[in-house]
């Protein structure tokens, strides 16, 4: 099954309707690697190996407390692990199509690279996809997660960076983006109340901008993505929750401004484009 996006604004015939769908699109693609992302994290949190103490030996299955994982998931630790710095790869399958309880659709891998004691300053993860498909969109390109606090379980801090990222539409257009983000997991009792707070990273010489992302979106044009007000996921949330996104056309300057609003989880964003002013409705379509 093929599944891709509508997008409703108040007034269809308004000029700018056209940049409003795109980067409505913006926000389920962004939202789509921020879930990888997440998937992942949960994932290395689900094996004690992974924050150190026994190692598993050769593969072995994993059991992961989240209804997103309708798929195969095993880890195996690679010959140079030891309880002290743990390494190895966990690897989600999805095979042909798998439907979460929300109803979306996954097929392919995301592979998971884990390097360092989970929760601890200087680990990372680094996750990469084969063939990875999220409601007819393919992804592809590499995120690093790397922590960049002390050691803290409640609320961990990661700087996350993605290389060569690449969305594919089933009518084949594409979108393509790097980012360096910073993004604090907020972990509840229950997973299902965990939130992620997401701001852009700090222009260093790493990362030698004023804005989180930079890409070009599936008519072609360039653009600059900054985080005005930090971005906070819910899960079981189709896109942020809320937050602000500001938006500048590298070619003529224009910008636009993306709101998600006071914390409803629901599929609308609010749209300022030249001082006009739209909500629009990300919803699904078969």
């Amino acid at each position: 099954m093929s599944l891709g996006f509508a997008f409703s604004c108040q007034e269809n015939e308004d000029p700018y309707a056209t940049e409003a769908g795109y980067v409505a699109e913006e926000s389920v693609t962004d939202y789509y690697f921020e879930d990888a992302d997440d998937m992942a994290g949960v994932a290395v949190a689900s094996d004690e190996g992974t924050a150190g103490g026994k190692l598993s030996s050769g593969a072995s299955v994993l059991t992961v407390d989240d209804d997103r994982f309708c798929a195969a998931v095993a880890i195996s630790f690679s010959e140079l692990s030891t309880p002290e710095l743990p390494i190895g790869d966990i690897t989600v399958d999805f095979g042909d199509a798998c439907e979460d309880p929300r109803g979306n659709v996954r097929s392919g891998r995301i592979i998971v690279h884990f390097n360092g004691r989970r929760f601890l300053p200087g680990s990372w993860i680094s996750i990469t996809f084969e063939n990875y498909y999220i409601n007819g969109i393919k992804l592809s390109g590499t995120r690093t997660l790397t922590n960049v606090t002390g050691s803290s379980e409640d609320a961990p801090k990661f700087q996350i960076e993605l290389e060569n990222g690449l969305a594919v539409w089933p009518d084949g257009t594409t979108a393509t983006r790097e980012h360096c983000y910073e993004r604090v997991w907020l972990r509840a009792l229950s997973p299902l109340n965990d939130e992620l707070h997401v701001s852009q990273c700090a222009n260093t010489d790493e990362w030698p901008h004023d804005f989180a992302a930079t890409g070009v979106n599936r008519r072609g044009v360039e653009y600059e993505m900054a985080i005005l007000t930090e971005l906070v996921y819910r899960r079981g949330c189709p896109i942020a929750v809320s937050g602000v996104k500001e938006f500048t056309n590298v070619t003529t300057g224009q910008v636009i401004i993306v709101d998600y609003g006071d914390g409803d989880c629901d599929r609308v964003i609010t749209i300022k484009i030249e001082g006009q002013s739209r909500s629009v409705s990300i919803g699904k379509r078969g």
